[in-house]
């Protein structure tokens, strides 16, 4: 009698099993769905950040004089890295390079706000200081994200190359000329962008002789490591740079690129690494 009870049981424990697995397949299709949907909409963002850079070389044809390119090693995943540069009017070029703190993927929509800011603000007349200000507390009064950015933006004055700056918490600039390579000597370092309304940002100025170059880069150039635990380093650059017998701003980059891989190797990076070359052609 309880062999017959069994016998009896068996099929309805089959039927609840297929039905366990067949809601087993519904949520490995719906979970196998989700992450699609994930990777196509970070596909969308990393391919809107990109969209927001330059990718024209030579960007100015028709300005001989003055040689600028930048290119990013990035993430698979969304990064926070972002240079832009662009004309200003006939003899002025903005110059901005930012780096986006933890900005997973809202960092991108970040990118597109601040350049947004920094673009309305180029019409007003301001000067560096004051446009860097007041993009500062647009950002600061519309964060709810809590993000926040380093940023060094300049105008670049083509018949003299002077550069008017601000640094916002980036990394300095290094100038390379004849006499070698040294950051900016009256630099003057602020604080970083959206964290604190009502900030005086401070400008300073230094100038390009003809065939100096100036190299802008994220933290993620120099704070990159190899399997030994060994950073790129500023120090590191500054050896590439002195070596580097690239005559044009994309070769600097390019060198920079492949010592920069060279270093690295098979480590994985934590993050952005983003080069920035500004060169001052003889005439």
């Amino acid at each position: 009698m309880a062999l017959e009870k069994q016998e009896a049981g068996a099929p309805r424990d089959n039927e609840a099993l297929e039905r366990e697995n067949q809601k087993l397949r519904l949520e490995l299709e719906t979970l196998r769905m989700e992450k699609a949907h994930v990777e196509e909409e970070i596909a969308m963002v990393v391919n809107m950040r990109y969209h927001l850079m330059p990718d024209q070389y030579p960007m100015f044809p028709d300005l001989p004089e003055v040689d600028i390119y930048a290119d990013q090693i990035g993430l698979a995943q969304v990064g926070g890295d972002f240079f832009d540069y662009f004309r200003i009017d006939a003899d002025h070029i903005g110059i901005v390079i930012a780096d986006i703190f933890d900005g997973g993927n809202a960092a991108a929509l970040y990118m597109a706000i601040f350049k947004l800011y920094l673009a309305g603000e180029l019409s007003m007349g301001f000067s560096v200081s004051e446009i860097i200000g007041v993009v500062n507390n647009r950002l600061a009064r519309s964060n709810e994200d809590n993000l926040s950015l380093s940023a060094w933006y300049g105008v670049y004055e083509i018949s003299t190359g002077k550069i008017t700056a601000v640094n916002a918490g980036h990394e300095s600039p290094l100038i390379r000329n004849k006499d070698g390579i040294a950051k900016p000597v009256n630099e003057v370092m602020s604080y970083p962008l959206a964290v604190i309304e009502g900030i005086r940002y401070t400008s300073y100025e230094f100038t390009l002789e003809p065939g100096d170059q100036m190299l802008l880069y994220t933290d993620g150039a120099v704070e990159a490591v190899n399997s030994s635990g060994e950073p790129f380093s500023e120090e590191l650059m500054k050896r590439v740079l002195l070596d580097c017998k690239e005559e044009n701003a994309d070769g600097i980059v390019g060198a920079l690129q492949e010592a920069f891989f060279s270093h690295v190797g098979e480590e994985p990076l934590k993050d952005d690494a983003s080069f920035l070359c500004l060169q001052r052609k003889k005439a």
